[in-house]
């Protein structure tokens, strides 16, 4: 999930501008393990008649591995700057996490790993945000922070995603998902009041990590950039004396830069 502050939407997040003016980063969140999948898990009836809750949190050196491999190629592609993120301090799995980040990390000798718990993270996050450029963490810590990163922007309308798979070793290819943080938010459906960046912005992911496309990502998000400078809004990030327009209004008019850019 990135997290990136548009210069037209930099007074929208509920912190102070120069806080977040210009952020761009990236969190990288192991999807498919740790204590959402781990077992035992459930709820059971004790003898005296109360109720005992368990979760498990596992991960195995290959999760980790993996997970944190592919943050430090996303890593070489920006700054070259990574923070892996855990609790080293009370959880095993934590301990493990940071060994793991580190031997990984010793085939990328030009990335520069920070280990970083993940309360200290949090409250890095709301207090320098723009420290951080890639960020690699668990399931469960990826599931809070990233949600924490999206409310720096201003409105999870504005947020893409992409769910990467593992790398084929024949192709090099990945089998990816590619979707807005918000999903389908059928409750408003049919209204157009819908934000459909985020839609444009998972399709400009697409063409960047899955195509290699990177100049035409450039353009689809400078087309967005150009709209959002003109003052059009729709309902969810609508500011004093900006624009208010509709789902399709604010489509056409970013695809019509688009064009712009393109002929231009």
């Amino acid at each position: 999930r990135p997290a990136t502050v548009l210069p037209a939407m930099a007074k929208a997040s509920s912190l102070k501008e120069d806080l977040v003016s210009g952020l761009d980063m990236l969190i990288v969140r192991e999807l498919t393990g740790g204590v959402y999948f781990g077992k035992p898990r459930g709820i059971e009836t004790l003898a005296d008649g109360s109720r005992k809750a368990v979760d498990t949190q596992v991960y195995s050196e290959a999760e980790i591995e993996r997970v944190c491999r592919l943050a430090f190629e996303l890593a070489g592609k920006r700054s070259g700057k990574l923070h892996s993120v855990e609790k080293a301090n009370v959880m095993e799995t934590g301990v493990l996490w940071r060994a793991i980040a580190t031997e990984v990390g010793k085939d990328f000798p030009n990335i520069d790993l920070h280990h970083m718990y993940a309360d200290n993270c949090a409250m890095q996050l709301v207090r320098q945000p723009k420290q951080f450029d890639v960020i690699v963490t668990d399931n469960l810590f990826g599931d809070i922070l990233s949600d924490c990163a999206a409310m720096l922007t201003g409105s999870l309308g504005m947020l893409p995603s992409a769910s990467l798979g593992a790398e084929d070793p024949t192709t090099g290819r990945r089998h990816a998902l590619y979707e807005p943080v918000h999903g389908s938010a059928p409750d408003i459906a049919g209204r157009g009041i819908a934000n459909p960046i985020a839609e444009l912005l998972s399709f400009a992911m697409l063409l960047r990590y899955s195509f290699d496309m990177g100049e035409d990502a450039d353009l689809v998000e400078k087309a967005i950039d150009n709209v959002l400078s003109s003052g059009l809004r729709t309902a969810d990030i609508m500011q004093e004396g900006k624009a208010k327009v509709s789902t399709g209004v604010m489509t056409d008019s970013i695809l019509k830069e688009l064009d712009k850019l393109v002929s231009g």
